[in-house]
């Protein structure tokens, strides 16, 4: 079998990017990765992870590869959903409490919820370079913004719900949905009625 030529093929279909799962799960043996790197036509981006000279360097693609339980949420859920035009200092994930994150990045801030809600609200995104993460939808986010809002920039919250509020797609009965399974109804009901006065 040709593996080098089934490994650039999974390179071409994946944007220049392949993991070492990738490797594994089509018994590729690993000592080609190895040799590809040797000779630069791999470059290691971090554990696991692999570009070659085609592939973009996807920040967000690169980091639920290696943390799948993370789900984008907050500014960076808002940034990849392009519903702001703040681009992000750092990412922000959401990950069940218990998961234990010391293997995460210092430059990444983590939020924890209860199991019960963790999987409330989960959609497939885009990146910007076409590759599909999971993050929170806008009414998860929005429930998330006004629940913790002591936590969030003020500019950045008032700007997000005057949006939404003109938003076409809005879904305020999600909205209102989620916001009871998150004990915060009475919150999301009173900054709605405001904004719609």
């Amino acid at each position: 079998m040709d593996y080098i030529n089934k490994i650039k093929e999974k390179l071409k279909n994946n944007g220049g990017v392949i993991t070492s799962k990738e490797f594994t799960s089509s018994n590729i043996p690993t000592i080609y990765l190895t040799r590809m790197v040797e000779t630069g036509e791999l470059i290691r981006i971090d554990r696991g992870i692999y570009i070659n000279s085609s592939g973009d360097y996807d920040e967000y693609s690169f980091f639920q590869n290696k943390y799948t339980v993370a789900i984008f949420s907050y500014v960076s859920a808002l940034y990849l959903q392009g519903f702001t035009d703040i681009i992000p200092l750092e990412i922000e994930a959401t990950v069940y409490k218990g998961y234990n994150k010391h293997r995460i990045n210092s430059n990444v801030r983590i939020h924890y919820v209860k199991k019960e809600i963790y999987d409330m609200g989960i959609t497939d995104c885009q990146t910007m370079f076409g590759n599909t993460v999971k993050v929170y939808n806008l009414e998860r986010t929005i429930c998330d913004l006004i629940k913790n809002r002591n936590e969030v920039e003020t500019e950045l919250l008032s700007k997000t719900l005057n949006r939404y509020i003109k938003y076409s797609y809005k879904d305020l009965n999600r909205l209102y949905e989620y916001s009871k399974k998150m004990k915060i109804y009475e919150k999301v009901k009173k900054v709605m009625e405001i904004l719609y006065e």
